[in-house]
């Protein structure tokens, strides 16, 4: 019976072993081993979290009572030994491909993020419900990016009535933004279109939310950033004029923790599968 251990992981980790059990294999945790070196070394297939660390030291891991660090994971893996990550940044990549580990990172399998795009946008519809005192329709929406989650977040705000802006720097993505009922600005123009947004949402890893923007905000305006280090938010310029920011990373994990591990699990099944053929 080929054999599984996950490494870290947030409330997706039980949904995603369960589903992998019920699939016919072992799943060991790496939490539950007071050695789980040598478990790794055992194990066919290793699992780590998504994202696979938020500081690049240890995995990311909010559920354990101790950390595990990156370092720890290297030394676990075995030359020719399939690691499945959520992520991986290149240093952590470059490192296990030395170590000779065919790494796999389902966050590149297509529909998964199709799929993550959703519970993400209702994460944010969720946050936004419990963080403000306004309906969303009539609000009027600031929302930066336009991939897949932002896509996402868009099309149900749109459909719940609200009035969203996108701010984008790709032609192609303005003009996908309009195609779904928004009205799309170039991101240098940002400050000239601040309308007073009720709601401003951040999906760019990369500081686009800048102070000249913020600053033009009503003090009711709510700033949700679900972009990964190092954000899009000058949370420094939100904080000194009072304006209320909520940190919201990983929110499938948050708010479909199930729907979102059945969807790990599928992906890595499915790329055993097609590995197998």
């Amino acid at each position: 019976m080929k054999s599984f251990l996950f490494i870290g992981g947030d409330k997706r980790r039980k949904f995603a072993v369960e589903y992998i059990k019920a699939a016919g294999y072992k799943v060991t945790v790496a939490e539950d081993c007071a050695d789980f070196e040598n478990m790794a070394r055992e194990a066919d297939y290793i699992v780590l979290p998504l994202p696979v660390s938020r500081d690049g030291v240890n995995v990311n891991s909010p559920l354990s009572m101790a950390p595990v660090s990156l370092k720890r994971v290297l030394r676990a893996v075995t030359d020719g030994k399939t690691v499945f990550a959520g992520m991986p940044d290149e240093e952590f990549a470059d490192k296990l491909r030395c170590k000779g580990a065919k790494l796999y990172d389902y966050y590149q399998n297509e529909a998964l993020t199709v799929f993550n795009s959703v519970s993400t946008a209702e994460g944010v519809i969720h946050e936004i419900i419990g963080s403000t005192e306004i309906n969303i329709q009539g609000a009027k929406m600031a929302l930066f990016g336009y991939g897949k989650a932002a896509s996402a977040i868009a099309k149900r705000l749109v459909a719940l009535g609200a009035e969203v802006w996108v701010f984008a720097r790709s032609e192609r993505d303005r003009a996908a933004a309009e195609s779904d009922g928004c009205k799309a600005v170039h991101l240098n123009r940002k400050s000239e279109c601040n309308v007073g947004f009720d709601v401003v949402v951040n999906t760019v890893p990369s500081l686009v939310v800048t102070a000249d923007f913020i600053e033009k905000l009503p003090a009711s305006a709510l700033i949700i950033e679900i972009a990964s280090a190092p954000y899009g938010v000058d949370f420094s310029a939100a904080e000194a004029i009072g304006i209320r920011t909520v940190k919201a990373p990983s929110l499938p994990g948050r708010y479909a923790p199930k729907s979102a591990g059945e969807a790990i699990a599928r992906t890595i099944l499915n790329a055993i599968k097609e590995a197998e053929k």
